[in-house]
Parts: C-alpha cells; structure tokens; sequence
C-alpha cells in the first residue's frame, strides 16, 4: 500500500490511511483533534473560564472512575491561561468579515477547511490553546474508568443545532458510530482504535468502551466534530450538501458557490456570539493571490506560511516538526555512534535562525509549551565529539580530501528532501554544509511531494528531512513503535526499534483513569531515549503566521487550538 497525504480539520484521530500527521508536507488536522497524523489534531474552542466570552461555562475538567461509587474523589485538572489577543479588543459589533482560502473546498465532511469547520461545527472537548490539554466543550465533564477502557461523556445542556432542534446523546453516537465504520469510505479512514461499542446510557450520558486499554483515544474521539443525526443520517458523508452543513458552532451556513461561502453570526451559540455578524470564506487559487487580496483590502484575514507586505501578522508555530531522518536499516545509520555524532554536528539554532524567527528550536518531537512536554534535550552542538564518535565508528579522513573512510569506502549517502516545501529545500542546504564538517558527504536529491512521501514511507533513502504533524495526544507509538516499522504500511519510517520504548508507549494508554500527570510520566523516559538513540535529530517548528486587515482585533492563534478557536470574539474596528 502506498501511503496518501489528505487533510481533514475536521476529524482528528489515528488512522492507517491518515498522513496528515506526516507531511512532508503533510499531518494534523483533527476533525480530531483530526487524529494523529492527519492522525491527530484538534479543534478547539476557547477553554471555558479561561478568556471566556459572555455566556461561556467555568468548569473544571474531571477525570473520575466512570464505574465507581458517586463517593470517589474525582481528579481535577484547572485550565490554563490562554494566548492573549494581538490587541486589545474594543467591544462594539461589525457588520462583516472577508476570510482568504485557498483552494476549492472539498464536499467531505472530513475535509472541509479548517475555518469552515471550527465555525460550523463544536467537539464533545476543546483543547487548551496555551498547552494543548483537554477542556469541556459540547461535553461538560468527562468520567474514565480505572482501566482505561471507558469513557462517559456528560452532554451540555441547552446546547442546540442551527435549525433549532437541541443536540442530544444519540447525535453524538451517531457521529461515533459511523465515523468508525470500515464501510464508510471517508479520507482519510477513521480508526479510533480497540473500540468496541458507543451507546447513550441516559439523556445526557455518552458511554464510549474499548476491547482494551486506549487513553489517546479521549483526544481523539474528543475532538472529533459532531454532526446532527437528523440531518446527516442515510447521507453520504462523502458528498455532503451544503444545505445538510448543520452544526453547534459559532457561525451558520447561509450559501456556497464556487467563489466563496457566506454565513451568519450563531446569536444563540451556547459559547458566546460572533461580535461579527456577517461573515465570508472567499476562494483563492493560491497564497499569494490570496495575499494579494489582503494587501488590496479585499479580505481580512487570511493563514499561510508567509507574511505579506505591510499586513499586520500573528504568529505562532505550527504544531509540526522537522526533523532529519535517518535510516536505521541500513549503514552505517545501524550504528547509533554514527547517529549521536550527526545530532552532534548540526548546529540547530544556526538552522531555526535561517529558516526564520519566528520558526522554534526543537528538543523533542513536541512542542516545549505542549502539556506534556519532558526535560530532556537532544545532543549538544560539538563537532569535536561528534569527530571522535564517528572515529570511534572506525570513520577516519584517510585521504585528507575532509570526507571520512571505512573500508575504503567514503561516508556519501543520499539526502532527500521535497522540491516543493522552500523550509525543507532551504534546511536541506544548510544541513549538507553542516554535515560535511564533520566529514560526512550528503548528495542531495529533491523529489515531489507524492514521489518524495512513497520513498520515505517505503524507507529508500539514507537521510530525509520529514515534516510530520504532530498529535495532540504524547501518545506517539505511530512514529516510534516497533509494531509500526512496516514500509509503506507504517508510520515508523526509520525503521526504529526498542523494546524498552515499547514497553512504555503500550503503558502510556493503560494508565489508570488516563491521568494526565501520571500518563506525562510514563512517557518522560520515552522521550529520553530517543534523544539517547537518535533515529531522528528533532530540528524546528515552521511558524504558521495568520495575515489580518489592521483593523481586525482580538487574534490569538494557538499552536494547538488553531488559528480559529477565538473567532466569536474577533472584532474589527471601525
């Protein structure tokens, strides 16, 4: 099987034919908290209690045994500040708001864009925007079993569709249910795990159980946006009308054409309403006409990788990384001696400072503000000990052309990077100049983006610069997991073993009630051994940067929450 990259903000959860979580250009969304590759990512609204708007609800998150008697003492987990505003919001009411995308928007209801899913519809939790935890959403609490096998979400009340009708427990089962059938072809395919059975215990009650222990599933099923049974039922989610766009959110579907789809302010949106009322998604054939539009004021907004001209812009960095890969199944990357001294002799903050500054030095495969993000650093910069490694490899300048020997062969290997991403044609450069310091020569070789992903998930290269999203879950057995060591099947495109790893990364789902401290934890050592291991040298986080009209107030884009979590509260000055 060859692997196939496809976004879908609007699911976000594990899957094998998910790759948003890998891209190369590639990974994230989440209708899940869009699952963890495209695998993982979630949306999320503003953490309730936490820059709320009016109306929003200010209560804690609870983490209790779904089975036990009402008298268990409940773990809570208190919300955490959210990224403040670009400017401080004046507080009045405008008539409309022009938004830039790009690209002809897809009928699959797991694909639509981020923007017109994050304002149409709402998850069962929101994602903390300043560090990625788990908040209430269309949930109001949540209950895990001591096993780690059930999960009971409470609905909140009140809470009701655009047509009017109220949201209830059987919307949600049917979301869960047919999201998670193999027969419903959707892109990318659903997965969320082990799951054996969704039901509605009681009117308010979703109980969702699993064959076995699996905690990242709380992000992921978590996140996942809730369609309306009534209108979506015995409907092809493949191809949905735009008048079957009914949702929770904060914004309602008035139109869609092929130039752009318009909606209205939600005045009953149980979050609080839009201050904006009218609003536009207008269609762009690329980022720079899209820019170009901003700069001209014809829109108002619009997220991409580069900032334009005399646009005001808020950045935060993209929840991705970049890393460089290389290919423990074969010479010498086998030797883990080879591997420390690579990390070694690459200066990291030269690389982040060249690709930008708004780009962010990486020390592990999450990002630092991530919840549970380890102290532990990947190997420091020395090229001295990165030459004595290597030499203790048996790797020396026999010749004295600056290139090592062994065996009489030259330490030259491939170096593959994708063409069309300019961080990874940028990285790649200054990666080769960096690595022929200390004696190692990388022929770089560009590839497409389709042609470039088939060579690394098939694991035919020696190095490549990778470019995955990462999940909202520190649950990362999809990269590291030996079980996922399966070219052109799995996502463990190192080919990267141990046992020790393994053993962790399968407790890390098992924690009792998947508490978040204790589950952190588990995962801490992950982390240290593969900075100790090095199958991939962890480099940056691109920044995501959202260009704005000056007069749109109130932008606070989360690495984790998105660019979107806030609009209810954007205002624009006169």
């Amino acid at each position: 099987m060859i692997w196939t990259i496809e976004t879908f903000p609007l699911l976000r959860f594990p899957s094998v034919s998910t790759v948003n979580i890998f891209r190369f250009r590639f990974f994230p969304a989440v209708f899940l908290c869009s699952i963890i590759f495209t695998l993982v990512a979630c949306n999320i609204r503003p953490t309730p209690g936490v820059n709320a708007p009016p109306g929003a609800t200010t209560q804690a998150t609870q983490v209790t045994n779904a089975t036990s008697a009402p008298d268990s003492t409940p773990t809570t987990i208190p919300p955490t500040a959210a990224p403040v505003p670009t400017r401080p919001t004046v507080h009045h009411t405008v008539d409309s708001i022009v938004i830039a995308g790009v690209g002809t928007p897809s009928h699959e209801i797991t694909s639509l864009p981020e923007f017109i899913a994050d304002g149409i519809f709402d998850s069962l939790l929101t994602v903390n925007p300043k560090d990625g935890s788990l908040a209430p959403g269309l949930a109001e609490q949540w209950l895990v079993s001591d096993d780690a096998k059930t999960f009971e979400f409470t609905l909140r009340q009140g809470v009701k569709w655009h047509d009017g009708q109220p949201l209830t427990t059987a919307d949600v089962v049917f979301t869960l249910k047919s999201l998670s059938d193999p027969a419903i072809r959707i892109k990318p395919a659903a997965d969320f795990g082990p799951i054996a059975d969704v039901t509605a215990p009681d009117a308010r009650t979703v109980r969702v159980t699993f064959r076995e222990p699996y905690c990242a599933a709380l992000t992921y099923i978590g996140g996942v946006k809730i369609l309306p049974k009534h209108r979506m039922e015995n409907k092809s989610l493949t191809d949905v009308v735009p008048e079957d766009l009914i949702g929770t959110g904060a914004l309602v579907l008035q139109s869609w054409d092929d130039n752009a789809l318009t909606f209205s302010s939600n005045t009953t949106y149980w979050n609080g309403a839009p201050q904006i009322v009218n609003w536009t998604y207008k269609i762009f054939p690329n980022e720079r006409a899209a820019l170009d539009a901003l700069s001209q004021g014809q829109a108002d907004l619009m997220v991409g990788t580069s900032a334009g001209p005399s646009i005001q812009d808020a950045v935060a960095p993209a929840n991705e990384f970049y890393a460089l890969a290389m290919n423990l199944t074969r010479k010498p990357f086998d030797d883990v001696r080879v591997r420390q001294a690579v990390a070694m002799g690459i200066d990291r903050a030269q690389l982040t400072q060249s690709i930008g500054a708004d780009a962010q030095t990486l020390e592990t495969s999450v990002l630092p503000s991530f919840w549970a993000t380890p102290n532990v650093r990947q190997p420091e910069y020395d090229i001295a000990k990165a030459r004595q490694l290597l030499s203790d490899a048996g790797w020396r300048d026999s010749d004295g052309d600056g290139i090592l020997n062994k065996d009489g062969k030259p330490f030259q290997v491939s170096f593959w990077a994708e063409a069309d991403d300019l961080h990874a044609e940028l990285a790649a450069q200054i990666l080769r100049a960096q690595l022929e310091r200390i004696g190692v020569r990388a022929i770089i070789k560009l590839d497409d983006h389709i042609l470039f992903l088939t060579r690394v998930f098939l694991q035919e290269y020696d190095l490549s610069l990778a470019h995955f999203k990462i999940p909202l879950d520190p649950d990362q057995h999809y990269f590291w997991a030996s079980s996922e060591n399966k070219p052109g099947y799995g996502l463990n495109v190192t080919g990267y073993t141990n046992a020790r790893v393994d053993d962790a990364l399968a407790v890390g789902n098992r924690v009792s009630k998947c508490n978040a401290p204790a589950r952190k934890n588990v995962y801490a050592p992950v982390f240290q051994q593969l900075a100790s291991d090095v199958p991939m040298v962890l480099l940056f986080a691109p920044p995501r940067i959202v260009n704005t009209s000056p007069q749109l107030q109130g932008i606070a884009p989360s690495s984790f929450a998105g660019p979107f979590w806030n609009l209810n509260t954007w205002e624009l000055a006169p």
